[in-house]
């Protein structure tokens, strides 16, 4: 393999070797249109809470309400996709449920009757419909390829996820700045839902191209499904590696986290921008997240705690540049870094908990993974109190300090470091 020509075909090969299967190209189609819709909405969202309300704390409203939701989804989204025979009815029927969210949502927006309160309605529903469904999606990812290929087939997945950040928020911001949003005006936002309405029934009917063998489940029909719960628990706290692995993980995404709920607020307030460059502001931070994730992808599965180590770093130091940052394009550049960051995070996390974690009891272990996401997003909310307080870079920035301290402390504790 002397051929300069050759290494790099072997390495584009070893890249996209996932996509070699074609259960899994239909797979990651059907995720793609959810990625495209919930990117858009990590815009859209945020700019309507500011808009009407004008309060960080409302922000933080918004993103504890789903989480609180996610306390009782999560779980148990996990018993069902370790029970269910296939899981990608269950990822069908979220689809079909969130297409009528943001049709809700639309139709309020034309009628000129949308206030903070239905967002947090909306919120909450989408807060249940991802809870219940994101543990059998992630789930899938090991029937459709296989353990040989998981990180790659889910570091391709974190690509589509940021190629749909990378184009769709800052076209979506465009269209909102074009039509005459901004200042108050909300109504060029129907056609924003309505696209993701579009979205979400998309993902919903490719997933019947989805082929995968039924799933046996865990127990009987007469198991109860609070018992399997329970099972489930009593295994991570049992086995050190996986209490560990999402023990870390919290914190890294708790610290690292704090810059996106505060967006909309900090485009504003802090670079003086509007929507579109919130949402290009996004989609050009994308750019980082879909090289770091496609880096990812054609690692070999090996020293992945490192590799995820180092991510996070370079994620907490540009993060602390961007807190201090009033200038919009260096603030750009340094997201940029921040997503390339958080790609390696978001990928080698999932990718070490999938790996390490018993056969039976990966739908539960993903669906505690869930839950921490809904923990996190109730925790986050008293940040939001601070943004008003003292201001949004002074929340954003303890918070990238304490991720670096964090980082450092992690790469002194060999058990983590050497994890492959």
């Amino acid at each position: 393999m002397n051929n300069p020509s050759l290494r790099s075909q072997s390495r584009f090969h070893s890249t996209f070797k996932a996509f070699e299967i074609k259960n899994y190209r239909w797979f990651f189609v059907s995720m793609f249109g959810n990625f495209a819709s919930m990117n858009i909405q990590m815009f859209v969202r945020g700019w309507l809470v500011f808009e009407i309300t004008g309060s960080y704390e409302k922000l933080g409203w918004m993103t504890a309400a789903g989480g609180l939701v996610g306390l009782i989804a999560a779980p148990l989204g996990g018993v069902v996709a370790d029970r269910v025979r296939q899981k990608t009815q269950v990822i069908q029927a979220s689809g079909v449920c969130n297409m009528f969210v943001t049709l809700w949502v639309a139709w309020l927006i034309a009628e000129g009757s949308l206030v903070f309160e239905h967002l947090l309605i909306a919120s909450i529903l989408q807060g249940i419909i991802m809870n219940a469904m994101m543990p059998s999606r992630q789930a899938l990812t090991k029937d459709v390829v296989g353990l040989d290929l998981m990180t790659n087939a889910i570091a391709l997945s974190t690509s589509g996820m940021n190629t749909a950040r990378l184009l769709l928020p800052g076209l979506a911001g465009g269209l909102v700045a074009a039509l005459g949003g901004g200042d108050g005006n909300i109504d060029p936002a129907k056609w924003i839902y309505l696209l993701m309405s579009a979205l979400y029934l998309f993902a919903s009917l490719t997933m019947f191209k989805v082929r995968v063998a039924d799933n046996e489940g865990t127990g009987g029909p007469n198991f109860p499904i609070l018992l399997e719960l329970k099972h489930g628990f009593d295994y991570v706290f049992r086995t050190p590696v996986i209490f560990m692995l999402l023990g870390t993980n919290f914190l890294m995404v708790f610290f690292s986290l704090t810059y996106f709920m505060l967006l909309p607020g900090f485009v504003k307030d802090v670079l003086d921008a509007g929507p579109d460059k919130l949402g290009m502001l996004i989609s050009i931070s994308g750019m980082g997240s879909l090289v770091g994730s496609l880096l990812v992808a054609s690692l070999p599965n090996k020293r992945r705690a490192r590799i995820l180590l180092y991510g996070a770093l370079m994620m907490g130091i540009a993060l602390l540049g961007f807190a201090a940052s009033t200038h919009y394009w260096l603030s750009v550049f340094l997201l940029t870094f921040v997503g390339f960051g958080q790609a390696a995070r978001m990928s080698l996390s999932n990718v070490l908990i999938q790996a390490y974690v018993a056969d039976e009891f990966r739908g539960r272990v993903m669906s505690i993974y869930m839950l921490e996401m809904s923990i996190l997003s109730i925790a986050l909310y008293p940040i939001s109190v601070a943004a008003d307080i003292f201001g949004p870079q002074w929340a954003v920035g303890i918070s990238a300090a304490c991720l670096i301290v964090l980082v450092v402390a992690l790469f002194n504790v060999p058990a983590y470091r050497r994890l492959d």
